[in-house]
């Protein structure tokens, strides 16, 4: 999928979402999370479709992983849940209770949302 068409999808229905998800995030599109981050990688590429930063309040979009509207959908509605959940439990239940991502009670928030991503095909 282009880079035009992701920006047009996103611009279209990221609105609708942000609203419905009470988030005032702002979106930045790269290739990558190395092209974000100005770096190179060091083993493979990450496979990270989007990303939410907390310290920024910004979701990242990862374009060369955006292969559908589902893609984009889904991705959208996941990191508007991690903007509305607190940073600092997030960490609490990796740090102290070791819980890795599968097994992450926000990312399995996230994920159970993301099934709605029909709701907001073709709007």
């Amino acid at each position: 999928m282009t880079t035009g068409k992701i920006i047009e999808i996103t611009n279209k229905i990221y609105p609708l979402i942000s609203k419905n998800y009470k988030s005032n995030a702002k979106v930045e599109l790269y290739s990558n999370i190395f092209d974000r981050l100005n770096a190179s990688p060091a083993i493979g590429e990450d496979k990270a479709f989007a990303e939410y930063s907390w310290d920024t309040n910004k979701i990242y979009l990862y374009t060369n992983h955006m292969d559908s509207e589902e893609d984009i959908i889904r991705s959208l509605i996941h990191e508007c849940v991690h903007s509305k959940q607190s940073y600092d439990i997030y960490e609490a239940y990796c740090n102290e209770c070791n819980l890795d991502y599968e097994l992450h009670p926000y990312e399995i928030e996230a994920e159970h949302e993301e099934e709605k991503w029909e709701k907001y095909k073709e709007v």
